[in-house]
């Protein structure tokens, strides 16, 4: 039963018995109104017992009453336009029909159109207004409305009612917990000791009392929770959800970081978490609650309204930008979208997204007072007359039902005297405060662009911080750190994500469905995938027994990961022979047993939409060479370097190519040593070094001609924060906080110049690096250089794979580091940076790996402020713009770039005493891709690429495979679906929603060329049939 309160004098009907007695409720079979003493006789009619009833409560009104009907507004009795999803119920009698489209809202008086009796309405009349009804979700009502048909039938049909007491501004209470998925403790420590007793206790308080509210984020810990729950238990949340009064909020498996995530391993995420809440609740969320993430990527409004979300809330935007989006109000805001000028409506939590503070000792009147007076102040940094106030914390909620009746009483007081107060209070749903706030008539404010980095507290508030001589501001407590902390988990967490890419991706194009082992590897690679992208993850944030988790999540997936995919592969080689073959990603124990008599399978998989030509490395054992071979068994060019072969594959798209592998004998590698002043080069590109071995120069017909380039390694000696667990002074996993005094060179200097950092200490240079040339051709060229006992590099060119130098190979160099363990002495992070003869004074990354934001450095604020998180890459052109400077990465990390230097974070380590997360004493190899290119390029074929092939199901002989594909340059594409499948026979194909859940269009099989506008991401699921 739905109850309407009644807040000033309202007029109802009376009873349909003709007497004077005034209504209780409304049945909504009967469509009747009832007093007090019919209702009763409805109650206990065999009949009529089980008729759904609206309650509400009424005051004598002195109004002529016409008995017996319900008058109807406006019903259009000539027209079968639809109504909107809202009815909202203005002074005067007005009503406004609202949707979701851009046109005003439609706004109809009772004098406009026909009274109609509804009980003199003929059946099938009734019948054709409860349809036009049924798609609306909320009624809002307001004093002095003296018709109530409408609002009453539409809560008959399920809508929400949402009342407003007067004209006073309205405080929605928004009851949540924020479930962290891992941090201090493991996910499922997590889990079994706070987030199951929250979500057990929520579900007793909602029904205790019905104005009680919820919102619920993190979809992985309900989906452990409801694979425990009893049926009843999973009832009551159903019923709660279509009551209004539960709402899932996000849709996420976790709530990702934004800083260093990529698209792929995003959407991911929310699609897992979006297809377990269709699948088990049929519901989908509308509203974003990113309210912890530090930082925001421009991604978000891209993501969100493709989702065909109505908003998004944010928290953790620079304080500095927060609080002058209070003195202007625009903390409410349409946030656009620059690739593809979509908007998503965007609200900034305008402090944080805990309760305000209430201290539990006072006098319930002066938690009152001080209530108000906060909301108050709220009310003045917006623009309309309601403001969302959180209503709990990090695992709050464990005993809902106390937590909940504290602030009851805080509310029934606010209510009890709400025009002495000056405003009302009520517990909210996102769904309810966006529809009040989206109906309110206000036009809100457009703007674009990210909110990265994060400043933490600017300025400086000293008791907070406890650092009055040192204050932080906007000097020092950027939050710019994490985009490196932990890196080793970070890159294994690369290579997870392309393990389920490839997973995914052989299932898909083999259309290899039901196998129990692959099925179970999915999910946990799927699974594994999504926890990491959870902002204490994928950032290098969490506590030791998390990130311990974590590693063991990433191995365990890694492993069930490759076994799956090669028991595919070898499934689908081999399906006509009797021979088995056990294929394994370990490559070094497979080769350890080559001998003369016996040959090693090498299967390589083209993930790509186009054709591929690319070099691939395998690693040898020790004292171990072979002989490359293709499938018709001829050899292919190959080089051994050290403990890798090199050796280049071709692939079509999508496809599979196998190679062999013979023991051959070992050719002798002779390093060449004790070098000063050389060069190396592979046809396309050649790198001169100086007299101390120091790379000084780069030419090659790409990048228009010769550079001078030079490369240091920085070690920036970090500032110890006064207190070890804060965030606002000195250094920590979140912050980078350089002591300039003690910032180091550890590599010699090739010439004077200007660096990032002004301040650096050349004293500790070592005068010549050791450098040995270690590989000479004919496909690769190698150069490593030591510098001490943690840190050694080796520089790499390939021989270009096209006539032209149009391919990565002739215009790219790999640059290999390896760091560690890191000296523990200091707290200290270690970069590398690159200065080239490029002017410029802005620079490019790559927002989650796709999205280019220009950035400008500010030389008014020290090198972590003009510090960003580099996900694929980051370039930046020459002032004639014919030639741009590119560092491509596999990893996130940080960069920074001005006046033609170019700055990224290799590792961190932090000793601190009370903080064990940043002494990371990890050993990192990684690589990054450098190039100078012309900056003057077409569209190619490459800017194409598959972000997600998955096989949903299969219906008889006829397969579900979703994808999706984006175009990741700046000219217009367009895809030959049917050259990437074509296997398949192509029935049809639906353009979705990325999740693939809500269908856009649907197009013919023989429809098969995707246009993509730059940047632009599209989603299919096509149903298809093996040739």
């Amino acid at each position: 039963m739905s109850k309407i309160g009644s807040d000033g004098e309202k007029s109802y009907d009376a009873c349909i018995d003709g007497s004077t007695w005034p209504a209780v409720v409304f049945c909504c079979t009967c469509h009747e109104l009832l007093c007090s003493y019919c209702h009763e006789d409805h109650k206990y009619s065999q009949k009529l017992s089980n008729h759904p009833t609206v309650e509400f409560e009424t005051v004598p009104s002195s109004s002529t009453r016409t008995t017996g009907l319900l008058r109807c507004a406006i019903l259009q009795r000539s027209t079968d336009k639809p109504l909107g999803r809202h009815i909202v119920v203005r002074y005067g009698g007005h009503f406004n029909f609202l949707d979701n489209s851009s046109d005003p809202p439609e706004e109809t008086t009772h004098t406009d159109h026909e009274m109609v009796a509804l009980g003199d309405l003929l059946p099938n009349e009734l019948k054709a207004l409860k349809a036009r009804l049924q798609r609306v979700e909320n009624v809002f009502l307001t004093p002095n409305q003296s018709n109530m048909a409408l609002a009453l039938l539409a809560l008959c049909l399920g809508a929400t009612l949402i009342r407003s007491a007067s004209s006073l501004p309205v405080v929605h209470l928004v009851p949540h917990s924020h479930c962290d998925a891992g941090y201090q403790k493991s996910f499922d420590d997590y889990y079994h000791s706070e987030v199951q007793y929250t979500l057990d206790s929520m579900l007793v308080a909602l029904q205790q009392r019905q104005d009680r509210r919820f919102v619920w984020e993190e979809v992985s810990y309900f989906s452990v929770w409801w694979g425990q729950a009893s049926q009843e238990e999973r009832q009551l949340v159903t019923t709660l959800v279509e009551k209004g009064q539960l709402e899932f909020i996000g849709g996420g498996w976790v709530m990702h970081d934004e800083a260093d995530t990529s698209v792929y391993a995003t959407l991911n995420q929310m699609t897992l978490g979006l297809q377990f809440l269709n699948e088990t609740l049929n519901v989908r969320p509308r509203h974003e609650w990113h309210i912890d993430p530090f930082g925001h990527s421009i991604f978000m409004a891209e993501l969100y309204s493709l989702l065909g979300y109505t908003s998004i809330i944010l928290n953790r935007v620079p304080d500095s930008v927060k609080q002058q989006m209070r003195a202007d109000k625009s903390l409410e805001f349409m946030w656009r979208s620059p690739f593809s000028g979509r908007e998503i409506f965007t609200h900034v939590l305008d402090t944080s997204y805990s309760t305000p503070a209430l201290p539990a000792f006072l006098s319930l009147e002066v938690k009152v007072a001080m209530l108000v007076a906060i909301c108050k102040e709220k009310l003045g940094w917006y623009m309309t007359d309601h403001v969302l106030v959180p209503f709990g914390n990090d695992f709050a909620f464990q005993n809902a039902t106390k937590d909940f009746a504290s602030m009851d009483e805080i509310v029934d007081a606010i209510n009890s005297n709400s025009t002495a107060y000056g405003l009302t209070i009520r517990y909210s749903t996102l769904s309810e405060y966006m529809d009040a706030v989206l109906s309110a008539g206000v036009t809100f404010p457009s703007r674009g662009g990210d909110f990265l980095p994060y400043i933490a507290c600017s300025p400086c508030e000293a008791t907070l911080c406890f650092a009055s001589s040192n204050p932080c501001g906007v000097a020092d407590s950027f939050w710019s750190g994490f985009y490196t902390s932990k890196p080793a988990q970070k890159l294994l967490s690369g290579v997870q994500d392309a393990s389920l890419r490839a997973l995914e991706t052989i299932r898909a194009l083999s259309l290899f469905l039901g196998n129990g082992n692959v099925e179970e590897a999915l999910v946990l690679a799927k699974n594994t995938s999504a926890i990491m992208q959870h902002h204490d993850a994928i950032t290098g944030t969490s506590f030791t027994e998390s990130y311990n988790d974590y590693n063991v999540r990433l191995g365990k997936a890694l492993t069930a990961g490759d076994e799956g995919t090669s028991f595919m592969k070898a499934a689908i080689l081999c399906s006509a022979s009797p021979v088995t073959y056990t294929l394994s990603s370990d490559s070094v124990s497979v080769l350890s047993g080559l001998t003369e008599a016996n040959i090693a399978v090498v299967v390589v998989q083209n993930p790509l939409p186009h054709d591929m030509l690319s070099y691939v490395s395998v690693q040898l054992p020790q004292d171990v060479c072979v002989q490359v071979l293709d499938a018709k068994m001829a050899t292919v060019g190959s080089q051994v370097v050290g403990s890798m072969v090199y050796f280049v594959v071709q692939a079509s798209a999508g496809g599979m190519e196998v190679y062999y592998m013979k023991k051959a004998s070992c050719e002798e590698q002779k390093p060449v040593g004790d070098l000063a002043q050389f060069s190396i080069s592979n046809g396309a590109i050649e790198l001169n070094f100086n007299a101390t071995n120091h790379l000084v120069g780069w030419s090659s017909p790409a990048s228009n001609g010769s550079h001078s380039v030079e490369q240091e390694y920085i070690q920036y000696v970090e500032r110890k924060a006064f207190l070890d667990f804060n965030v606002c002074d000195g250094t920590n996993v979140y912050t980078f906080v350089p002591q300039l005094e003690d910032t180091l060179v550890l590599t010699p200097k090739a010439s004077e110049g200007l660096r990032l950092d002004m301040y650096i200490n050349d004293a500790h240079n070592p005068q010549k690096l050791h450098t040995t040339i270690t590989a000479n051709g004919p496909l690769v060229w190698e150069v490593t250089q030591t510098l001490n006992s943690y840190l050694n590099n080796s520089i790499r060119l390939f021989k270009p794979l096209s006539s032209d130098f149009t391919d990565q190979y002739s215009n790219f160099v790999e640059w290999q580091t390896n760091i560690g363990p890191l000296p523990s002495d200091n707290a200290s992070s270690f970069t590398s940076s690159f200065r080239t003869d490029l002017s410029t004074d802005s620079f490019v990354t790559y927002s989650n790996g796709i999205y280019p934001m220009r950035r400008t450095y500010n030389s008014s604020i020290l090198l972590q402020g003009n510090t960003y998180p580099l996900v694929g890459g980051a370039h930046f052109d020459g002032a004639s713009l014919q030639t741009t400077f590119s560092v491509l990465a596999r990893r996130p990390m940080s960069v920074a770039a001005h006046g033609g230097i170019m700055e990224i974070m290799l590792h961190r380590r932090l000793p601190i005493l009370f903080d064990p997360r940043g002494d990371d004493d990890s050993v990192m190899t990684d690589s990054v891709l450098l190039g100078f290119v012309s900056s003057v390029k077409n569209g190619a074929v490459d800017d194409v690429h598959v972000l997600g092939l998955d096989l949903l199901d299969v219906y008889q002989d006829v397969f579900e495979v979703a994808f999706r594909i984006i175009n990741g340059g700046l000219q217009p594409q367009s895809v030959d679906v049917g050259a990437f499948f074509k296997l398949w026979d192509i029935l049809a194909i639906q353009e979705t929603t990325p999740d693939y859940q809500e269908v856009h269009e649907n197009f013919k099989g023989d429809d098969v060329t995707v246009a993509l506008n730059p940047l632009q991401l599209r989603s299919f699921v096509a149903q298809i049939k093996t040739n």
